[in-house]
């Protein structure tokens, strides 16, 4: 199992999680989280899997929805993920 590091994006951790997939080619998605006053509070499964010839461009693709779903939570901190 392969897994990326942590990237900071407005006060949130992006988690990438890639894993290869039995045809040849990656899986990737992640979770995000952020350091609150009562601990860390994650949203696991953030983003759905998105599949790719390559980890790097699973990893993008899983990332930049990452970031779309921050700043949605942003834009309007009453909507959580679901």
């Amino acid at each position: 199992m392969e897994s990326s590091s942590k990237i900071h994006y407005k006060g949130w951790e992006i988690v990438p999680l890639a894993v290869p997939t039995t045809d040849g080619k990656w899986s990737a998605s992640c979770d995000i989280e952020r350091a609150t006053v009562e601990g860390l509070e994650v949203f696991e499964g953030s983003t759905m899997q998105f599949v790719r010839d390559d980890e790097d461009g699973a990893i993008a693709a899983a990332c930049e929805e990452a970031v779309r779903q921050i700043d949605n939570i942003i834009a309007n901190p009453l909507v959580r993920l679901a």
